[in-house]
């Protein structure tokens, strides 16, 4: 019923995570005799609440996967998850700020960040401060109060380099179209709503949701730099997945090959976002590698930031949330390399 609910295709009805693979298990607990058995989806630590679901339950749950060649054996169903296109929510986000002057918020659209001017702090001689943002349509200052954060997902390589900085962020590149459930079932009196996904449903290699009238295909490519454009052989077995998993849909994947588009998730290698101040600056912030857990923390990572910008500490933090919010600092990860980030610089154009 919230409009930002429909504007951004909030869907409650639970995530399959679909296994096709058998394990081995004891048979009468003799070691020499062994039968096939479905694997464990649900192995390992997982917070999320979730059930296992086998044979002919993983169907009459999520009738769209009937069409498959092969069936799964089992499914881990996280019956309280909830998806929603953070694309869409963030564009709902933004024009609500715009358009509320009590929120007071200005962005630039189309603004590219091409040169950071840095100087001395003027109360820490061994800090640095933002004084300029130099973009491609003029020099926006840095007031003496004002504090910068660097959120550019995996471009915040790029534009900590800026500042002689090494950020180790990297891009993973994704892939992803989107379908729409209408057009399907208007142009395929065959199809029935049961037929198309209606919640998230994904396995080794896909991950299908169901946004409103949106059904978007995703899936993680490669890691091939910042290029945005997809790679022809890996967008074919991206295809090909998708086919896979709903075959019955063939030919309105085919029809909309064409439409398959790139982004990059912010990838860290400890898979530990970057979340707080950059010690050696008095002034600068960083939120980036959360990979694709991005909106899952965001409102988390917002509070911190939020509390930061308040003139908090880590430790203040910590204390009022029940967590060691020191685990994300970029102390020791975002360092100081004028060199390094000269060479990258030069390698990236920028």
């Amino acid at each position: 019923k919230d409009p930002m609910a429909v504007a951004s295709g909030y869907n409650p009805n639970g995530s399959l995570s679909l296994s096709y693979d058998p394990v081995m298990e004891e048979k009468d607990d003799s070691p020499s005799e062994k039968k096939p058995a479905a694997a464990n989806p649900t192995r390992g630590k997982n917070l999320e609440p979730s059930k296992v679901l086998k044979g002919k339950d993983i169907s009459s749950e999520e009738p769209s996967i009937l069409h498959q060649e092969l069936q799964p054996t089992t499914c881990k169903y996280e019956y309280e998850a909830c998806a929603a296109s953070s694309g869409r929510f963030t564009q709902e986000l933004a024009e609500r700020c715009r358009s509320d002057p009590k929120l007071d918020v200005t962005f630039f659209y189309d603004t590219r960040v091409k040169g950071v001017t840095v100087g001395p702090s003027e109360g820490n001689t061994n800090l640095q401060r933002v004084t300029q943002l130099k973009t491609n349509k003029g020099t926006i200052d840095i007031s003496q109060d004002t504090e910068v954060l660097v959120a550019a997902g995996a471009w915040s390589t790029h534009v900590c380099s800026l500042m002689n900085l090494y950020c180790p962020v990297y891009p993973l590149k994704g892939y992803a179209f989107s379908l729409s459930a209408k057009d399907i079932l208007a142009s395929s009196p065959d199809l029935t709503p049961n037929d198309l996904p209606q919640r998230i449903v994904s396995d080794k290699y896909m991950f299908t949701s169901r946004l409103g009238d949106e059904i978007r295909f995703t899936s993680i490519g490669e890691f091939s730099g910042w290029a945005t454009a997809p790679t022809p052989r890996v967008k074919t077995e991206f295809i090909d997945e998708s086919i896979r998993q709903f075959p019955h849909l063939e030919k309105y994947i085919r029809s909309n090959a064409d439409n398959v588009k790139c982004g990059h998730r912010p990838y860290v290698s400890d898979g530990i976002l970057l979340l707080g101040r950059v010690d050696s600056f008095e002034n600068l912030m960083v939120s980036c590698g959360p990979g694709s857990n991005g909106w899952k923390l965001a409102m988390g990572s917002g509070e911190i930031v939020e509390k930061l910008v308040s003139g908090m500490t880590e430790e203040d933090i910590s204390e009022e949330l029940g967590f060691d919010a020191n685990a994300f600092s970029p102390k020791g990860r975002v360092l100081t390399s004028p060199l390094f980030s000269k060479i990258c610089r030069a390698g990236w154009y920028v």
